[in-house]
């Protein structure tokens, strides 16, 4: 699970129904890339970061970005 990205949510947003609603996304998918079931490219991390206002590698850590660790 990635805390760090539920929390900048539920900060930003107060829930992930909020968030999911303000990107077009439904509910359910984004709670899969919050607990690692869905993997999310890179460009849409970094919109994510973006809207969140929380610079990528904090939200996302060290996982794979371009094929980089």
């Amino acid at each position: 699970m990635n805390r760090e990205l539920k929390g900048e949510i539920v900060k930003r947003y107060g829930s992930q129904f909020n968030f999911a609603h303000a990107i077009g996304w439904h509910e359910a998918n984004v709670s899969r890339v919050i607990r690692g079931r869905v993997q999310i490219d890179d460009e849409t991390k970094r919109k994510w970061a973006e809207i969140l206002d929380v610079d990528m590698e904090k939200l996302f850590g060290k996982e794979v970005i371009n094929g980089k660790v």
